[in-house]
């Protein structure tokens, strides 16, 4: 009987490629947290955008890097 388990090279390479994943993500919600900490202390709300828009433009830039390297 055939089964849909994946070898375990398949295995691990998802999973490395799923934990950079998320240690990516979880680097961007820090970024965003911190920016928005920053704004708080020193009051000017065009830091937390400049924030959240430089942490935009480098998720997309690694995204588009990993996917044009493949």
């Amino acid at each position: 009987m055939g089964t849909a388990e994946t070898s375990p090279p398949e295995g691990s390479r998802i999973r490395r490629a799923n934990l950079r994943t998320g240690l990516i993500l979880a680097a961007i919600a820090l970024v965003f947290f911190v920016g928005i900490i920053a704004t708080r202390f020193i009051g000017d709300s065009a830091i937390g955008m400049s924030v959240v828009g430089l942490s935009i433009l480098l998720f997309l830039s690694i995204a588009i890097g990993r996917n044009i390297r493949k």
